[in-house]
């Protein structure tokens, strides 16, 4: 699901009181708080949902598939969601 079919789903669920444009335009400020929230504190709990939460990854090395050559992939951040165990119920 893209952000388009979600603030479409958001916006029939709402009973049309909020349209699908408004719908976009608060799921984009959402998305952007979740963002700043993560690059400063790292993890956003959401009760009863799931968490969100940064993971550095090692560096590692690897072989190129092509070459057999060994490559160095760099160390990077990734965003996780852990779901609730109450919502997998």
């Amino acid at each position: 699901m893209n952000k388009k079919e979600l603030s479409k789903e958001y916006s029939k669920m709402s009973n049309g009181e909020i349209s699908e444009k408004k719908a976009l335009k608060e799921i984009e400020i959402f998305l952007e708080t979740l963002q700043q929230a993560l690059a400063t504190d790292k993890q956003v709990k959401f009760l009863g949902r799931g968490v969100f939460e940064v993971l550095e990854r090692k560096s590692r090395t690897i072989a190129n598939p092509a070459t057999r050559e060994p490559m160095t992939i760099y160390p990077k951040k990734t965003v996780k969601f852990r779901v609730s165990k109450n919502l997998l119920k």
